[in-house]
């Protein structure tokens, strides 16, 4: 007997230590496995990774081992090659290339981390380009800066020095977008010009001589033209321009003294015209629509469109490939982008109360035909009661005093980041299922059940529109629903009666400020009585005979949300907004400016004087030598005589139609600058309504002068009120005029009334 039991528990203890012994083996780490980890958790990588390694080549049929290598293998490049990037790109090169190379002396293969190393050393000579353009921007050489800097922005757009440097050599340069003539210094000689009625051919060949710049025409051109010109100490190359634009004329620049000088047609333009091509690579915007836009405005020759690369190359003059630029660099922004930092709350508190007693409501018996012998059936009997097979009556009562108290709390805290315009959905709930049954006729019939899911739970939907001020406008869709009962349907289908409270919104609230939506409550209770038949409707038995099933359930959705911009669009500065784009024809044309020469500075040489033509034209090409008087001006007499005597001019419609606007014009000619001047200008107030806004009297107190904003010139619009046709005098009276620098009364001659004709 005591035998077998000594052979029980010997395997007993057998069959326990082969547990201890599978259940060590089963816990037991690979040590280099466990050390990889602690030492990739302390920040060690390389340490971490090479006994993460050495466990692999220990157990390579492991697959815990391999599945939580590969994935702190990821996790470490992660971490590792968002430091790295995050150095680049706040200027830190040094230690981006350290990050980088720690990563390939891991993986040296790693792609990303080669691509790194790559933009690090095109940064660094796009940095050393950068001083370059500084330094000669130092010196004054603008456009050289700009050209250099320009050839930075083509390779990365978003170089942070080279836009930095753009942005101050525009605020210097006055046309920033188009290139000027290379030519030698000699083309910027200040000389001045009186030519009238002279052929061009005569012009040019001056300005050959003086300058030494070589002209070469094209066949087509009349060199017999006659021009008339009147420049003084103005340089040769803004005349040119301005002789050339005039006439209907363009040029090309051969080399640093020589001009092609051709007719500006069509034609001609395809034959001379330099076109240049450029490849613009879109990184944010779509493509057609940048194409699109530069169709509209710059008028492109030719266009290519690349969609599958997001760029597209143009084929067009340097001046309208200069401006593509700038309009590409002020429409190429990326996205902006808010994080939307959501907090939903929802309480829910539930409060259920069974009370009272609980007494027999109900007696059971059943029916036979002939009567079993019983104590109660025969007490029934006698009362005519003579069926009853058996009689059953409950006979427990019991007081019910149960309380339940529960609460749920739900709470989310989702960061959702989203891009300008774009709508964000949040779901915090369940999937709810319910069945509809489908039943396929036959022989015998088949139902089956299809199960359909709803959302159940807090639904968020969330569109914002970002601001240039750092304002975020959310269109705000709230949703709080859930399962109120099953509804069972025909052949067994399920449908859920849903409850459910929704808020719309739309609000406007600062970059980090938080907006509370609350009031989303649910109240409901539920109270059941139950208890003996008439009892129940007796006052103070009702309260001790019956009991009461009370639930009550409050339920509260509280949602708090924040934005906080990541990424907006930066505010574009004046001299982006707005730039030189040239003419109607051609766009990024040079525009035509001479310098302001001084008043009564103009002078041309009398005719039939006898003189030489070629030595007039010299005498009227060359400055005059240092200390010497300029030529006569002969209409020096005229302008003297016109400013002893100032005249006032007044000028209007000769015909105007019923209803219709015009302008009248009053100018005070021939006087000095610090003359002041107040006249009276009268008109028929039956014909005529001012549209200044004053009074309908039929006169206007004109002043003119230094000290008013319109200075010797006034205008005044008028809009004709007359029923029929006729004729209309607006005339001026009542002039005085002073002298502001002597004090001394002015005379001055009124002009005529003038006539207006109403048709």
């Amino acid at each position: 007997m005591k035998s077998w039991r000594i052979y029980i528990l010997i395997i007993l203890l057998a069959t326990t230590a082969g547990c201890a012994i599978n259940n060590q083996t089963f816990f037991t780490r690979n040590k280099a496995f466990d050390e990889g980890k602690k030492l990739v958790a302390q920040g060690q990588f390389e340490n971490g990774m090479a006994k993460l390694e050495q466990a692999q080549r220990e157990e390579p049929a492991n697959q815990e081992i391999q599945t939580v290598s590969i994935r702190l293998r990821e996790e470490v490049i992660g971490k590792l090659q968002f430091e790295a990037e995050s150095l680049r790109l706040s200027g830190d090169l040094e230690r981006a290339e350290q990050a980088f190379q720690r990563i390939l002396n891991l993986y040296p293969f790693n792609e990303r981390a080669k691509e790194g190393l790559e933009l690090i050393a095109l940064e660094r000579r796009h940095i050393a380009r950068v001083d370059s353009a500084k330094a000669l921007l130092a010196r004054g050489e603008l456009a050289q800066a700009e050209i250099l800097v320009r050839a930075i922005l083509q390779e990365n757009p978003q170089q942070l020095h080279a836009r930095q440097l753009i942005s101050e050599i525009n605020l210097r340069l006055t046309r920033p977008e188009v290139t000027d003539l290379a030519l030698e210094s000699a083309f910027k000689k200040a000389v001045t010009m009186e030519f009238k009625g002279t052929d061009l051919k005569t012009v040019f060949e001056l300005m050959s001589r003086t300058a030494g710049i070589n002209f070469v025409f094209d066949k087509d051109i009349r060199q017999d033209t006659k021009i008339s010109i009147f420049v003084r100490q103005n340089t040769i190359e803004d005349i040119l321009k301005l002789i050339l634009a005039t006439n209907q004329l363009a040029y090309k620049v051969l080399n640093s003294n020589s001009l092609l000088i051709y007719p500006n047609t069509p034609a001609k333009l395809k034959d001379y015209q330099e076109l240049v091509v450029r490849s613009f690579q879109v990184a944010h915007t779509d493509v057609k629509q940048m194409v699109a836009m530069v169709r509209g405005i710059v008028k492109a020759k030719d266009i290519y469109v690349n969609e599958q690369l997001n760029l597209f190359i143009m084929r067009d003059t340097l001046e309208a490939i200069r401006l593509t630029e700038r309009l590409v660099s002020l429409n190429d922004y990326a996205e902006p982008e808010v994080m939307l930092e959501v907090m939903i709350l929802d309480v829910s508190r539930t409060n259920k109360f069974v009370l009272g007693p609980n007494f027999p409501q109900s007696m059971q018996f059943n029916y036979a035909g002939q009567a079993v012998l019983g104590a109660p059936a025969a007490l029934l009997s006698n009362f005519g009661f003579s069926g009853l097979k058996s009689f059953g009556m409950t006979s427990q009562a019991k007081i019910d005093f149960l309380q339940n108290l529960s609460t749920g709390d739900i709470l989310a805290n989702p960061r959702v980041r989203v891009n300008n315009r774009e709508k964000a959905k949040i779901h915090v709930g369940t999937k709810q299922p319910f069945f509809s049954a489908n039943v396929q006729p036959g022989v015998t019939a088949i139902v089956t059940a299809t199960p359909t899911f709803i959302d159940v739970g807090v639904k968020l939907d969330v569109e914002p529109r970002i601001g240039l001020n750092d304002d975020v406008t959310l269109k705000v869709t709230l949703e709080v629903s859930s399962v109120l009962e099953t509804i069972p349907g025909p052949n067994g289908a399920t449908a859920p009666r849903v409850g459910t409270r929704n808020a719309e919104t739309i609000l406007t609230i600062k970059d980090g400020e938080t907006q509370v939506i609350a009031g989303l409550i649910d109240n409901r209770e539920t109270r059941k009585i139950g208890g003996l038949m008439g009892l129940l409707n007796i006052p103070g038995l009702d309260r001790l005979t019956s009991n009461q099933d009370i639930e009550r359930t409050k339920n509260e959705v509280v949602l708090l949300i924040t934005p906080r911009i990541v990424r907006n669009i930066p505010r574009p500065i004046n001299l982006e907004n707005e730039y030189h784009f040239g003419t109607a024809s051609e766009a990024g044309k040079l525009p035509i400016t001479i310098k302001k020469t001084a008043a009564q500075s103009l002078s041309i040489a009398p005719a039939g004087s006898g003189r030489g033509v070629a030595a007039a034209l010299q005498d009227a090409f060359s400055p005059p030598a240092e200390g010497q008087e300029p030529p006569p001006n002969p209409f020096a007499s005229v302008a003297a005589s016109a400013s002893g005597t100032p005249t006032l001019t007044l000028q209007s419609p000769t015909n105007v139609g019923l209803g219709k606007e015009f302008s009248v014009s009053v100018r005070l000619v021939g006087a000095k600058a610090t003359v002041n001047s107040d006249l009276v200008l009268n008109y028929e107030a039956s014909s005529l309504e001012a549209l200044d806004g004053g009074d309908k009297s039929g006169t206007r107190v004109i002043k003119l002068g230094k000290d008013q904003p319109s200075g010797l010139a006034a205008q005044l619009r008028f809009k004709v009120i007359a029923a029929n046709p006729g004729t209309t005098e607006i005339n001026i009276q009542n002039v005085n005029a002073e002298d502001m620098e002597n004090g001394q009364a002015v005379e001055v001659t009124p002009p005529p009334p003038v006539s207006v004709n109403i048709k």
